[in-house]
């Protein structure tokens, strides 16, 4: 199974990283326009992202305070792994299944840049105090075989 791998650093500790994500309050200050509810296991979530006129209902997976955070939404299983190197956090998302072929690698590719923006905007609110710097609606990305 293809899958995606994406993984920085954010300089503020795994809580704040972590409760950033978990609560609809920290997530819709950099990621969502909303979310219906905090992420508790088994039970769903409506996330809706304004900049592209899209509702999502996210299924909540396993939740590991301070370690781990998955979900599944249309089109995958998303994982996010956390870990303290010393003050800061190291994020690890995995992103699955991408599919194969160029379909796959197109999937890969627009995928890759939301979760490039999820952790520059999350960088950015938790470092910086800005919300929402980076959503757009306009940027695209195109695999040609």
């Amino acid at each position: 199974m293809t899958k995606l791998i994406v993984e920085d650093r954010i300089d503020r500790p795994v809580k704040d990283v972590f409760n950033t994500i978990v609560s609809p309050e920290g997530l819709s200050s950099f990621f969502t326009s909303e979310a219906s509810a905090a992420m508790i296991p088994g039970t769903t979530v409506t996330w809706r992202f304004g900049h592209a006129d899209a509702t999502f209902d996210v299924r909540i997976g396993e939740i590991e305070t301070d370690r781990l955070i998955s979900w599944s939404w249309p089109g995958g299983d998303v994982t996010i792994e956390l870990a303290a190197e010393e003050e800061a956090t190291r994020l690890t998302i995995t992103e699955q299944p991408m599919g194969d072929g160029v379909e796959g690698a197109a999937r890969a590719v627009g995928q890759t840049q939301g979760w490039t923006y999820f952790v520059c905007d999350l960088r950015a609110y938790l470092e910086h105090g800005i919300r929402h710097f980076g959503l757009s609606d306009a940027i695209r990305a195109t695999v040609v075989a």
